[in-house]
């Protein structure tokens, strides 16, 4: 019973393999500016952190893109990105990675600290595009 208990305890204090567990704002981003300036950083923002892009789909404001080192690598995390205007004019960003692999469970914050490095990439480009 005790290995179980510490087994759980582990693995909320190491996080698991997705970021769907973090608070929203820790996940997404608003900007003012055109969407498609948005688009465009939020595309560039996937090279800025090494990430392998898997797909694109603009007229749902939706990417896809992979860590790992490669194609076949099975135990690398999928980053999903949407990118969608919001009804305050505001161009909204949200973030969520999780791990591709079904025997990854714990990741020890892996996934957090994937989403957070590409927000942060994501934050230089459109602070270098002045509006």
């Amino acid at each position: 019973m005790k290995v179980v208990l510490s087994i759980i305890l582990i693995a909320l204090l190491t996080g698991c393999a997705t970021t769907y567990n973090l608070p929203v704002e820790q996940r997404s981003r608003s900007y003012a500016r055109p969407m498609e300036d948005v688009w465009d950083a939020a595309l560039a923002a996937i090279d800025d952190v090494e990430l392998a892009l898997i797909e694109t789909e603009p007229e749902h404001g939706r990417i896809r893109a992979r860590s790992g080192g490669n194609i076949f690598d099975l135990k690398g995390y999928m980053v999903l990105i949407a990118v969608r205007v919001q009804d305050d004019g505001y161009v909204r960003v949200d973030a969520n990675a999780e791990a591709t692999s079904e025997e990854t469970i714990v990741d020890f914050g892996k996934a957090n600290r994937l989403v957070k490095k590409y927000l942060r990439a994501l934050d230089r480009r459109l602070r270098a595009v002045a509006p």
